[in-house]
């Protein structure tokens, strides 16, 4: 608990604004309701008392696994408001938390998470080390799968290629270097071998994975300035796409292709071409497990581009509370931001009546991860009042703050 203080007065120094009325000790109650830490704050939120109620309520914490997933929130966005430092600290110290519960499968979870915000705070080398402590040979794949995103985003492709070698199955791992290349800064492409990852794609036998890895590097040509390369490679993938068979491959080829564009930030003209091709083909679909995967390719793409009530209405496609939300949450209002905070503060409502409130709050978390992401502090703010335990609440009220002032 000592290591916890000392946290707390990492933010206390320098801060222009504590909320002191937030630090009575007030013990945890028995049934994890909103504390006075979370709820003081929430009435006029600034980040400096988002930050130091959840470390508050963590304090207060009689178990290391809550502990650990308030610090990790709190970590994280310190992360996205530049205090790297302070950061990779407050990991290490979620990391202990974790620790001191000895049971390994609590362990083990936990640095799922912490790796690859290690990662993110720009060390990869001991979130390698982290993921090197998982058992489950899946789980660790995933894991440095996530490793490598965040070291690309920061524009390392050499380290992402060294966490996607590790991984135990090396096919998946090329394609998710494929992805990642599409998503990288453009500076980091420079000396990319181009010529070797188009060989590559070329001796790939399966048609409809050839078909998903030519246009891969065709979204990679356009990163890297090559429109000739890009425009022959699309092309080459339009002429193969009759030798692809099935309702269901053509929806899947087509929807990743629009996906992906959008997801690389490509021209309109582009992504609208290849929207175009996939609702030509996701319309033939039926069943709501091959529409609800359409949608979460397909919807965000709606939202983004002016079409918000079209994403909406492929909600009617997910039968589980939360996998609508995961929907929810991938999508982003633009223009119409206000209609999206509508349809969320409805299902809210809907979430309410579910039973287990941490299973409600799971939800909630999930929704506010989209909120977050639309940059919508009210409705975050919203979402945040909401939740109804005392760890979930604090954890939610960290992840707010990177919003708050």
């Amino acid at each position: 608990m000592k290591t916890l203080k000392t946290a707390i007065a990492l933010f206390t120094i320098g801060s222009t604004a504590i909320c002191t009325s937030a630090f009575a000790q007030v013990p945890v109650t028995s049934d994890h309701k909103p504390n006075e830490h979370t709820v003081i704050c929430l009435e006029a939120p600034t980040r400096d008392c988002a930050f130091k109620a959840a470390l508050q309520t963590a304090i207060d914490e009689d178990f290391g696994i809550e502990r650990a997933k308030i610090l990790t929130g709190v970590a994280r966005s310190m992360i996205a408001t530049g205090q790297l430092e302070k950061a990779k600290q407050t990991l290490k110290m979620a990391l202990d938390e974790a620790r001191s519960v000895r049971l390994s499968l609590v362990t083990q979870e936990k640095i799922t998470e912490i790796a690859p915000l290690v990662a993110r705070a720009g060390d990869t080398a001991t979130a390698l080390a982290l993921a090197e402590e998982l058992q489950n040979d899946s789980i660790q794949d995933l894991v440095l799968y996530n490793i490598a995103e965040e070291a690309a985003h920061l524009g390392s492709i050499a380290d992402a290629r060294v966490a996607l070698r590790q991984t135990h199955n090396q096919n998946r791992a090329f394609w998710h270097e494929l992805t990642i290349l599409t998503q990288v800064p453009r500076s980091a492409l420079a000396g990319l071998d181009f010529a070797a990852l188009e060989a590559k794609i070329r001796g790939i036998e399966r048609e409809t994975l050839r078909y998903r890895g030519l246009i891969l590097m065709g979204i990679i040509a356009d990163r890297m300035g090559r429109p000739g390369d890009r425009n022959a490679l699309i092309n080459e993938a339009d002429e193969m796409f009759p030798s692809l068979v099935g309702i269901y491959a053509r929806a899947e080829a087509t929807a990743d292709r629009a996906r992906s564009m959008f997801d690389a930030g490509m021209g309109d003209a582009f992504i609208e071409a290849s929207y175009t091709l996939a609702v030509r083909h996701g319309d033939r679909l039926r069943g709501a497990e091959a529409l609800s995967s359409f949608a979460n390719k397909i919807g965000p793409i709606e939202a983004a581009n002016g079409n918000l009530e079209k994403a909406l209405s492929r909600l009617e496609y997910f039968e589980d509370i939360n996998e609508k939300a995961r929907y929810l949450a991938s999508l982003h209002g633009g223009r119409d931001n206000s209609t999206l905070a509508a349809q969320v503060r409805e299902f809210l409502k809907e979430i309410a009546e579910e039973d287990g409130a941490y299973e409600r709050d799971i939800t909630r978390l999930t929704l506010l991860e989209g909120a977050l992401a639309n940059n919508d502090l009210f409705l975050s703010r919203h979402i945040v009042e909401a939740v109804e335990d005392d760890d979930n609440q604090a954890y939610a009220l960290a992840l707010l703050a990177p919003l708050l002032e």
